[in-house]
């Protein structure tokens, strides 16, 4: 039986997103009285896997949780007991499958800052001969982006890796973290996008292209970090827990990060605007980002924001205003560039995602309490530079 991982028919990023997969969760799945309410969405990847199965004329595609859909029959099976069915169905929509609202886990999850207290000169000397030996260190006290960590360790020495070994590294990484997570039919798929574009960083040394990635390497790289999918959500689980970040996870999560991290440093976009993001935090957190003034504020991983202050204001107790909208004060004739604008390459258009990369510092400006709303609004600045 053919896996998530066949060939797909064309660039992922250039797809059609009007097609939407249901599987029926009521009691009774059979029953010609259920309601469009029993019907539920199959996930972002899982979507992509049944269609991908649809397009190469399988008659049933694997998911994760060990269930199979038949396309032939319109029905979801337990691959442990057969008789276990639910009937699916495909519908096409009138617009691209996209959400009106953002996602909460990715617009909404806390964020970790490095701060003044991760600074190595609050440790002992003791601490600090020991701690540097360590090939993370820099990475583990918030001074070096993961991305970065990894072509120290794997780039620096090696003259002969291409940008295709980096990709094909980046796909073991999600293959190998994917099985892990029981979710080894969703990176299959993930690891199989990026396998298609490979091509394009073949005979390019990747210690003289890795500040010129093409294209279709990096604008999948961006697609399938704005997929539903256990990826993005692992990646920046690891950078914004860096303290205790492993070799191991800089081998697996280093080659896409690099990917990701460089594209968009080399395509960021030159910000007029302020974007938003709504979280959940306590009356210490809040603390903690406002008493770093006037030092600046380090955020660790991807920040998905939001341009729609609406949308991001859906979410938690307190919204973060990042004032995108500063002059370079080494190319007065434009502004800084901290971030890209991901909204026309993301599969979910709508939410206006503009993504910061890692590392990338605010000034805190100011705090108000909207009592009419119970909302926090902690005001963040752009530093003059990129």
């Amino acid at each position: 039986m053919a896996s998530a991982s066949a060939v797909a028919a064309e660039p992922v990023f250039l797809r059609p997103r009007n097609f939407q997969w249901y599987w029926n969760s009521s009691a009774n799945p059979w029953s010609s009285t259920n309601s469009e309410e029993d019907w539920q969405k199959y996930t972002d990847v899982e979507n992509e896997i049944i269609e991908d199965a649809l397009s190469d004329k399988r008659e049933e595609a694997e998911l994760d949780g060990d269930y199979f859909v038949n396309l032939k029959n319109l029905m979801q099976y337990y691959k442990a007991d057969k008789n276990r069915q639910r009937p699916i169905k495909r519908v096409q929509l009138a617009t691209d499958r996209t959400d009106v609202h953002l996602r909460e886990e990715r617009f909404a999850f806390p964020v970790i800052l490095a701060t003044n207290t991760d600074d190595a000169s609050t440790t002992t000397t003791s601490d600090t001969e020991d701690d540097e030996k360590d090939p993370l260190y820099e990475l583990k006290t918030g001074y070096r982006r993961l991305s970065l960590t990894y072509k120290d360790l794997e780039l620096e020495d090696n003259n002969d890796k291409s940008l295709a070994d980096i990709v094909e590294e980046a796909a073991a990484g999600i293959l190998n973290e994917g099985a892990k997570l029981s979710k080894l039919n969703e990176a299959q798929w993930l690891a199989q996008q990026l396998r298609l574009v490979k091509q394009f960083g073949e005979d390019k040394k990747a210690a003289i292209y890795i500040n010129f990635i093409p294209d279709p390497i990096g604008v999948t790289c961006i697609y399938l970090y704005t997929k539903e999918s256990f990826w993005y959500k692992l990646l920046n689980a690891v950078l914004r827990n860096h303290q205790t970040a492993t070799l191991e996870q800089v081998k697996t999560l280093g080659p896409f990060c690099l990917l990701l991290d460089l594209y968009m440093e080399q395509n960021r976009h030159e910000a007029k605007f302020t974007v938003y993001r709504g979280l959940t935090l306590t009356d210490a957190e809040r603390e903690e980002i406002m008493k770093q003034y006037p030092a600046f504020i380090k955020f660790m991983s991807f920040t998905s924001t939001s341009r729609n202050q609406k949308k991001a204001e859906r979410f938690g107790n307190t919204l973060l205003v990042f004032d995108l909208d500063v002059k370079d004060s080494y190319f007065a004739n434009r502004n800084v560039r901290c971030g890209i604008d991901v909204s026309s390459i993301s599969a979910f258009p709508n939410e206006e995602e503009f993504t910061i990369g890692p590392g990338r510092c605010f000034h805190f400006v100011r705090y108000e309490y909207h009592s009419e709303t119970n909302r926090h609004i902690i005001y963040l600045k752009s530093p003059a530079w990129d």
